[in-house]
């Protein structure tokens, strides 16, 4: 009896323990039903900034990490070639024209540890003057700012202030020029260059500082280390013999030693504390004519990549032969900047001496400029015949082929025509005309263009204007892809398909004979 109640015992605990398992399973499985369907449910995205602000957990699944999600945090995919080798740029007609990242091609990789995708249309924020304007114009520019990154373009960079901003330097050349007395012009005409560049420099870094502070303030960090915010950085001058003899620096004071790098750390350091970031994206150090001191800014700067204080490093209007001698040292360059559009295609032509340079080294090119400064838009119209000219010997000077004024309109007028033929074919726009022929040119190479905006800091939406849309604009580039007809028709009318005159031997010189390097 005792053996046959302790079976009894063990049969009715068995069956209790089998039906408590039973309900447990269903009732995972009826959670597990609930959180499917949850993951599912669309959020509205009228506006991202605010949602990621008040948003403390970022969903890790990986349909959120599509080309098509509209989520701010969406990692697009960074390889611009496809399986066969051949180039991604995006051509999606039905692609939206205002929100989310963009298709797979239109980004590239920064950067070799710590990497971040760059989009191949960066936008060149242009400086602002007046710097101590109200905080309703910086308030403005981070507005548009994240509009802009909302739109999937994450490449920003704060160009030089305007030359007309500098207007004081062509009346005191005129004024002094006149008086007949040559060695005080060209002394006063060195001085008022000097000064020129160091307010230069003061404007863009007063911009940069009100700029990213108000970004910071209106943006999650999370969205800002998605981004590539590049600076520039300017090589330490140095006077050569004939530069002293109109200076009224003395010659023991132009003198100017490099020493351990001390100087571009501490550039780099500001960098930072203006772009408020732990690292820099890019940073673009730009030609000084003259200085010997450029390999020894490339030795610095790779010293801080290697401490991750940077991520990549560029250079601005390099001559072949110096960017050559860098990369011989074995510097790593990510990218070549250069001007170029359909007026200024020295540096664009495959047979240059840049551009054999950049295939031999697979060095990607930076353009800048590659509108003309409003030449090769719709809105030419509004420009005075005064300030086209203007911009014919800023953004489409070509020193290799110098023309007269009357052929450079002859040419624009050909350009604009066929321009205007194209946007009507492709029902485009004349600037995305522009636009897609300098990507599509070298799609293998992986160039990259900036494209100038202010930002909306002139407020003139405040004032009953149109209100800011430019990134609309910037994506309608990946809507459409020009035929290899007409990327000819727009080579033979630019001069870019045709054999280039390469400068001669010898390239960038260094004035040994100088004191001062010694």
């Amino acid at each position: 009896r005792c053996l046959l109640i302790l079976a009894c015992v063990a049969c009715f605990a068995c069956a209790f323990s089998n039906r408590l398992c039973h309900r447990r399973l269903s009732i995972i499985t009826r959670t597990k039903n609930v959180n499917t369907q949850s993951s599912h449910i669309q959020l509205p995205t009228p506006s991202r900034a605010k949602f990621l602000a008040a948003s403390s957990t970022i969903d890790t699944n990986e349909t959120s990490k599509s080309a098509e999600s509209t989520f701010w945090l969406t990692v697009p995919t960074s390889s611009s070639q496809s399986e066969n080798g051949t180039s991604n740029l995006p051509a999606i007609a039905g692609i939206d024209r205002e929100t989310g990242p963009l298709p797979p091609g239109a980004y590239k990789q920064i950067g070799e540890r710590d990497t971040i995708v760059s989009c191949v249309l960066g936008i060149g924020i242009r400086s602002q003057a007046n710097s101590d304007d109200g905080a309703e114009v910086w308030e403005e520019a981070s507005k548009n700012c994240q509009k802009l990154i909302d739109s999937g373009f994450n490449t920003f960079v704060m160009n030089n202030p305007a030359t007309n901003d500098l207007n004081s330097a062509t009346v005191s050349k005129k004024k002094t020029i006149s008086r007949g007395n040559i060695e005080k012009a060209m002394m006063s005409l060195e001085k008022q260059r000097k000064q020129n560049l160091v307010l230069r420099t003061k404007i863009r870094h007063e911009t940069e500082e009100h700029f990213y502070k108000v970004l910071h303030q209106n943006t999650p960090k999370s969205v800002l280390r998605s981004c590539n915010f590049m600076v520039n950085l300017e090589v330490p001058a140095i006077l050569s013999t004939e530069q002293q003899k109109y200076s009224a620096v003395d010659e023991e004071q132009s003198t100017l030693s490099f020493g351990n790098g001390w100087m571009v750390r501490e550039s780099v350091g500001n960098a930072l504390k203006r772009v408020k970031m732990e690292s820099l994206g890019s940073v673009v150090l730009e030609y000084c004519e003259h200085s010997p001191y450029h390999l020894d800014v490339l030795d610095s700067l790779l010293e801080m990549k290697r401490e991750g204080l940077i991520r990549s490093i560029s250079t601005q209007n390099f001559p072949p032969s110096l960017l050559r001698s860098a990369l011989s040292c074995g510097f790593d360059i990510q990218s070549s900047g250069i001007v170029g559009n359909l007026m200024n295609t020295h540096n664009l032509r495959s047979d240059s001496e840049l551009g054999i340079l950049c295939s031999e080294q697979e060095l990607s090119r930076l353009i800048s400029a590659p509108l003309g400064g409003g030449l090769f838009t719709d809105s030419i119209s509004q420009l005075s015949k005064k300030r086209i000219e203007a911009l014919f010997g800023v953004c489409c000077h070509d020193k290799s082929n110098v023309i007269s004024t009357t052929q450079k309109w002859a040419n624009y007028q050909s350009i604009k025509d066929t321009l205007h033929e194209l946007s009507q074919k492709y029902e485009v726009s004349c600037e995305s005309i522009s636009l897609r022929w300098l990507l599509q040119m070298n799609e293998q190479g992986g160039d990259s263009v900036i494209i100038g905006s202010r930002l909306g800091m002139d407020l003139r939406e405040q004032q009953g204007g149109s209100p800011y849309n430019r990134q609309n604009d910037l994506r309608e580039v990946f809507t459409f892809a020009l035929e290899d007809d007409d990327m000819e028709m727009l080579g033979e009318i630019s001069g870019q398909s045709s054999s280039p005159e390469f400068p001669p031997e010898g390239g960038h010189q260094i004035d040994f004979s100088n004191k001062s390097l010694w």
